[in-house]
């Protein structure tokens, strides 16, 4: 009976699994591993957290800079006669880092939810994100993919997928976890580089002020 109700828990786990998407099977597995419970009807894509977290005893947060080390390019399905391989410089990472920070700021700090901290307390949580997947919807902006300063239409950006994980700055145990992909735009309009980064920077807030409804609601239950 015992090894019955094993493959059972096993076949719901596949069946619940199937109809998820990639980053959010990912991080499905992760947050079981390490004993998340699943957010009904959350904001984002998928969101964990840990089921004997007092979130209303947090009162302070430390912001680490936006995670860019492992980003995932998929190329757009239209390619110029000149397109060079999508990649981020080192502008651009400055750029979305730059960005996220004062998205933060401002939905975390300003909102009055919490005060910044720059060190470890009982009373503070430590929040890091990650991009981990941008699929734009043209080529680069940039003089080698479009020389001549050609004008190209997309609608919107594309889509960037990030993953947020939330620690307890003293036990470094995870107390949430979340990732959401977000459609940068969905109108047809110029794709530029004033476009696209103030795209960017709309997804930013949207992420860092569903996060900010999110830990409001965990704070009160």
């Amino acid at each position: 009976m015992k090894y019955l109700w094993s493959t059972v828990v096993i076949a719901l786990c596949l069946t619940a699994c199937s109809g998820l998407q990639p980053h959010e099977k990912i991080i499905h597995s992760q947050a079981q591993q390490v004993g998340l419970v699943e957010v009904k009807k959350s904001r984002f894509d998928a969101a964990f957290v840990a089921p004997s977290a007092a979130f209303a005893q947090y009162k302070k947060i430390i912001i680490r800079d936006l995670d860019l080390s492992q980003v995932t390019i998929i190329e757009p399905s239209s390619q110029g006669a000149f397109a060079r391989p999508w990649s981020l410089s080192d502008e651009d990472k400055r750029y979305y880092q730059t960005r996220f920070a004062e998205s933060a700021k401002k939905n975390l700090f300003t909102s009055g939810l919490f005060a910044p901290a720059a060190t470890s307390a009982a009373d503070t949580l430590v929040l890091s994100g990650k991009i981990t997947e941008i699929a734009p919807h043209a080529v680069k902006d940039d003089f080698k993919s479009r020389p001549g300063l050609m004008d190209v239409y997309s609608k919107g950006f594309g889509r960037m997928t990030i993953v947020f994980e939330l620690t307890d700055s003293v036990t470094q145990k995870s107390v949430m976890v979340a990732t959401d992909e977000h459609d940068l735009g969905n109108m047809w309009e110029l794709n530029n580089r004033v476009q696209n980064n103030l795209r960017i920077r709309l997804a930013f807030d949207y992420w860092l002020r569903s996060l900010e409804k999110e830990l409001s609601a965990a704070a009160i239950h």
